[in-house]
């Protein structure tokens, strides 16, 4: 029914005089705070419901019991409550064969939820799990490992390899992965199959198909190179999605490939008896100097068959056949050929062999030859004298490989300075060109010699060398010793030393026999690789130097990290471990084949890795802690570095790499509200990937847990996965405030997530309401009036209990404790005692609900004081001392006329008397 009562406030006034009356408030107000957060019987309410929860609700697959389900009893309000009496409650699965749970659990009483087992089995899928408490039921679906069998539209397939360069009979990785267009690698939700094609002509691969596993971020395989050279191919294919990929591979060898020959010296004077030298090496398939594994027969030849020719023809028919000899990169031919009528340029040498080719190199003849001690002479055809500088020019080729032997030449030479073969002299007579520079021709007539006039319209390649007039400015004309040089202490001395007796070592610093302008010092190199200087002196001359480079092109020339996920990305997992490949790569960057095992140090990983013999890659798993990443992505640079006795440090690298977190800790709630007065809380924490799939660690994984509100919710302790399990729980503690706070979970290594929290209060807050009251009473009489109890829904409470606090000076009220009836009532006398208000508070409890608690004033008909010390705006004190003197007067007045009436009397009976 409607209450036709005014609900109304009031200050309160009343003023506690006795320490009694504040023990008993204090009393009252305790003893509501316990019966607000008592248990209920679930019998008297009618209006309640149960909540099943399974947190975390995605579970791994493996025969395992997992503690994860809750269930809980709701006030109609969604809050939890607890029971005063044990609840059974009935359970039950759609697919025990998934997930199974018991049969029935009890809610204990005055406990705030039951926690049940859910057991798992090695079957993936889903179920629903289904409770049931007196015909209130509730359900929650709950995942088993991973069905999933979709991947992302905004697929790109990506080919992996860590270089394009491969060497004939060597092997190398690649991988394959799935990544969406904005970069992100997938994960793959089932087995991905990519086909492989190749040119199996040149590399095959280990298999025609990979398969990225489930789970997996990507798959690798190895590509074997062939004995051909060429350039090749591998394509990969995703058939379900229509994507493909496909990357070329140059396959070249360090075997001998082709022939090369090198003459020196350049110049030779056209003379009796003059020897050559001639060597031929054999280069790879990329023109680098290499070593034959097999014998190599050679045949010479000439453009000038007499009497060059001829001579080579038969050193090429001898039964000791010039070769270049098994593990020898070349051969020197040193032949003594009479060139007195051969004065020409450009004459031609060449060497052919079977399955390598041809190769060839030209010299040049001079007509005149100069002694050591001509090089101040006079000229011919009214020339000045000239005083020519001399050097020592030093030939040899421009690279060559490690441990061999090898040649060079080194030539007495002067300097041709052109500014005194043409022009004027300081008289301003002309110097005219020499005629023997000129190129003799049946085409050439006078009128055409006589426009020439400076060497320097000539093209020298034409130029026939009768003199050294005729070459250009800086050239060098070979001239001959006039008597034998020595290498070896000799007065005069030949000096022939190495930069670097490390990579390069003069074996034989060679000589310089009489009328020869050149000798031939033999060096040999050694293991070690690079750039070195060969440096020729001789007494009286001068100095020259040739640098050249002593390579091995299957040398190790570096190690390379190759991460299989791309060239700057590395994935890892929650305990930091991520794959990496570690490569040996050569000088031309193709993998190389380890003659022996080598070690590697990684930091900051601190992973120790070794490259075993006759292999040119290892796989590894490194893990490393300084890994601390709680968002997205970072920056990290690894670097290896070779380790171990005569380890070449030059090997030392680095990369840096993106990191990428796979998985996140993920934190749940098992109900959306909890009791702001129940003290244990649960609140769970999880590792899923970054598709929400379970991540088992393989160590201890601790937690770091926050409320942003301390005043609503407080964490206890962080909660510690444990190694080999997904998932923990952790407490919460209320303070008794209604709010909300956010509860952010995370962990090194791994993205964090947030929930939010509502704290809130069981139950329904009472309403307090009065009726019959009027707005002002009379003084001293009893007045009745009705008290309403409503909920937060105005409906009525009945039999709850009332209870009224009065000042006992300013009121009388029967009874102060009363429970209402059955509309919610209650009948309550009220009598005023004094005016002009009145106030009083009226507390309201019942089983189930929150305290209800209002305060009202009631005006008092009550007359007026003469003497009011308010108004007279006067202290109380004052007031009772002008009564005092009022009833003081009062004494004095009432004696004085006693006194006077006594005497009057006294007066009359004296008369009498008389």
């Amino acid at each position: 029914m409607k209450k036709n009562g005014v609900k109304t406030k009031m200050e309160k006034k009343m003023k506690q005089k006795k320490p009694i009356f504040f023990l008993l408030a204090v009393t009252l107000l305790f003893a509501g705070n316990i019966n607000s957060a008592s248990a209920q019987n679930l019998e008297a309410l009618s209006d309640y419901s149960i909540k099943l929860a399974i947190s975390p609700s995605h579970l791994e697959s493996a025969v395992h019991e997992h503690n994860v389900g809750y269930i809980f009893v709701l006030s109609k309000h969604g809050v939890p409550i607890t029971s005063s009496n044990d609840v059974p409650i009935s359970l039950s699965s759609d697919d025990p064969s998934i997930a199974s749970v018991p049969d029935k659990i009890i809610l204990k009483a005055n406990e705030e939820f039951a926690l049940f087992p859910i057991i798992t089995s090695e079957k993936s899928g889903s179920t629903t799990i289904t409770a049931n408490l007196d015909g209130k039921i509730t359900f929650q679906k709950i995942n088993v490992g991973t069905d999933e069998t979709y991947l992302p539209d905004n697929l790109i397939l990506e080919l992996n390899l860590p270089t394009n360069n491969m060497h004939v009979n060597s092997e190398m990785p690649f991988t394959v992965f799935l990544k969406t267009d904005d970069g992100v690698i997938v994960r793959a939700p089932n087995d991905v199959d990519i086909l492989l094609e190749y040119d199996g002509l040149l590399a095959t691969t280990n298999s025609q198909m990979l398969t990225i596993k489930k789970g997996d971020y990507y798959a690798w395989g190895t590509i074997s190179a062939h004995e051909k050279v060429g350039n090749t191919f591998i394509r990969a294919i995703h058939e379900d999605s229509g994507l493909d990929i496909a990357k070329s591979i140059q396959i070249s060898s360090t075997l001998p490939t082709s022939l090369q020959l090198s003459i020196s010296p350049k110049l030779i004077p056209a003379e009796f008896d003059r020897y050559l030298n001639i060597f031929v090496s054999v280069v790879d398939s990329d023109g680098n100097p290499t070593k034959t594994p097999d014998d190599i027969p050679l045949d010479f030849f000439s453009s000038e068959q007499y009497p060059i020719g001829e001579n080579l023809d038969k050193i090429s028919q001898l039964v000791e056949k010039p070769m270049i000899k098994k593990n020898q990169f070349g051969y020197l031919l040193q032949q003594k050929y009479s060139l007195q009528n051969l004065l020409e340029n450009d004459i031609l040498i060449g060497v052919s062999s079977k399955g390598y080719g041809t190769a060839t190199d030209t010299f040049r003849t001079v007509g005149q030859s100069i002694e050591m001690d001509q090089r101040n002479r006079p000229t011919d055809y009214n020339y000045d004298d000239k005083e020519y500088d001399t050097t020592v020019n030093v030939l040899g080729l421009n690279k060559i490989p490690s441990n061999a032997t090898a040649f060079f030449t080194y030539q007495l030479s002067m300097i041709e300075e052109d500014d005194d073969d043409d022009g004027f002299r300081s008289d301003g007579s002309e110097i005219k060109i020499h005629p023997d520079c000129l190129q003799e021709s049946d085409d050439n007539s006078g009128d055409s010699d006589s426009e020439i006039t400076h060497n320097t319209e000539l093209d020298p390649e034409d130029i026939i060398l009768y003199t050294i007039d005729c070459l250009e400015e800086d050239e060098l004309y070979p001239i001959q010793s006039n008597e034998n040089q020595y290498s070896d202490g000799f007065v005069q001395k030949i000096n022939v030393i190495s930069s670097d007796d490390q990579i390069a070592t003069i074996e034989n610093g060679g000589k310089i026999t009489s009328s020869y302008s050149y000798g031939t010092a033999t060096i040999s190199t050694g293991q070690k690789t690079g750039p070195v200087k060969i440096s020729a002196s001789i007494n009286g001359v001068g100095t020259g130097s040739f640098t050249t480079e002593v390579i091995n092109t299957l040398e190790q020339k570096e190690v390379r990290l190759f991460s299989p996920t791309g060239d700057e990305n590395i994935i890892f997992d929650r305990d930091g471990y991520f794959d990496m490949f570690v490569i040996a790569l050569d000088a031309k960057e193709r993998p190389k084949i380890m003659k022996e095992t080598g070690k590697y140090l990684i930091t900051p990983t601190n992973g120790l890795v070794e490259i075993q013999k006759d292999n040119t890659f290892t796989f590894t798993q490194l893990r490393s802690d300084s890994f601390n990443v709680s968002e997205s992505e970072t920056d990290i640079v690894l670097t290896v570095e070779p380790i171990g006795e005569n380890a070449n440090l030059d090997l030392e690298g680095s990369a840096n790499f993106n990191t990428h977190p796979t998985s996140q800790i993920q934190v749940s709630l098992p109900v959306e509200k909890i009791n702001a007065n129940h003290q244990e809380n649960i609140g769970i924490v999880q590792l899923v990937d970054l598709q929400g799939n379970p991540v088992i660690p393989k160590f201890d994984v601790k937690s770091k847990i926050v409320s942003s509100k301390d005043s609503v919710a407080q964490i206890i302790d962080d909660a510690v996965i444990p190694a080999g399990s997904s998932y923990a729980s952790f407490q919460i503690k209320t303070t008794g405030s209604i709010g909300n706070a956010l509860i952010t979970a995370s962990a090194k290594g791994v993205n964090g997530t947030s929930v939010y929290l509502t704290t809130a209060s069981s139950q329904s807050q009472l309403k307090i309401f009065t009726g019959g009251l009027d707005s002002e009473i009379p003084v001293d009489e009893p007045v009745e009036f009705r008290l309403f109890v409503d909920d937060e829904n105005a409906d009525s409470v009945s039999g709850a209990s009332i209870k009224i606090n009065a000042n006992s000076e300013d009121a009388i009220i029967t009874p102060n404790v009363i429970r209402t009836g059955s509309d919610g009532s209650a009948t309550i006398s009220l009598t005023a005692l004094k005016g002009p208000d009145i106030s009083f508070e009226i507390i309201a409890t019942a089983e189930g609900y929150a305290e209800g608690k209002d305060s009202f004033t009631v005006n008092v008909d009550a007359p007026e004081k003469i003497f009011d010390s308010v108004d007279l705006e006067l202290p109380e004190w004052i007031i009772y001392i002008v009564i005092g003197g009022i009833l003081m007067v009062g004494v004095v007045v009432f004696l004085f006329l006693r006194k006077s009436k006594t005497d009057l009397e006294e007066e009359w009976e004296e008369e009498e008397e008389l």
